[in-house]
């Protein structure tokens, strides 16, 4: 009885380490027996897109990407985000249309607000340029305002969501995965923890108020998603050696 109890046990935590990573966008290696210790690099992300939005981003990867790489590279330089991520955030937004405009106001490739590309200096939110680089400051502005105890990615995470559902409602969803006794500062729980922004019994206790906190589980998941395909499909220009 006690063999059996302890195979139970390591069936549990095998489930739940595989549950995890896949809460995080990952997958494990194929053939891996236990997953790394924390200290080890992540493992690779396994993109897993509707096939449809799948092959879209690979051909806009050959259509639309060329035109704005430039302008993602400059802006990575700028903020020390890297550019994948950056182009990944930008497509989730707008499919890498610069001339994009949302029901909400959302303006450009990085789906500025009027007033938050006021703010981080954008004077014409459909030059994408101007666009890229205030999405840019934008996002490493919400890195800034994550506590600085996190590190990635868990900080570029909280950070990306943060640049959706606003670093407000973010904040209230870390309240709440703390007072279901999680840690707020690990983005596989504070992403558990989100939907329940939307939900009344727990929206109602925090400051600010309702929020889809399941789209925004899903904002991230897309762009951890392109940003491992990039990764992988789009390699960096060889610099000839003297």
């Amino acid at each position: 009885m006690n063999k059996a109890k302890g195979r139970k046990n390591l069936t549990n935590r095998r489930g739940f380490v595989a549950l995890a990573l896949a809460a995080l966008g990952h997958a494990l290696p194929a053939g891996a027996a236990a997953p790394k210790p924390a200290t080890a690099k992540a493992p690779v992300q396994r993109a897993r897109l509707p096939r449809r939005l799948a092959a879209d981003f690979h051909g806009h990867i050959e259509t639309r990407l060329p035109r704005l790489r430039e302008s993602f590279e400059a802006a990575a330089r700028e903020t020390g985000i890297t550019w994948r991520m950056l182009a990944a955030l930008a497509y989730q937004e707008s499919r890498w249309r610069p001339t994009a405009v949302s029901p909400r106001g959302a303006q450009g490739v990085m789906m500025l607000m009027p007033v938050t590309a006021r703010k981080m200096g954008v004077s014409n939110v459909f030059v994408a340029e101007e666009n890229i680089l205030g999405g840019a400051r934008y996002l490493s502005y919400m890195k800034e305002r994550i506590p600085k105890r996190i590190v990635d990615p868990d900080r570029t995470w909280l950070a990306i969501a943060a640049y959706n559902v606003g670093i407000g409602h973010l904040e209230d969803a870390r309240i709440i995965t703390q007072t279901r006794k999680k840690n707020p500062d690990h983005w596989p729980d504070v992403r558990a923890n989100l939907p329940r922004l939307a939900d009344p019994r727990w929206h109602s206790r925090v400051k600010h108020g309702y929020a889809n906190g399941s789209e925004t589980v899903q904002f991230v998941e897309r762009v951890t998603q392109f940003a491992a395909i990039l990764e992988t499909s789009v390699p960096d220009p060889v610099v000839a050696q003297d």
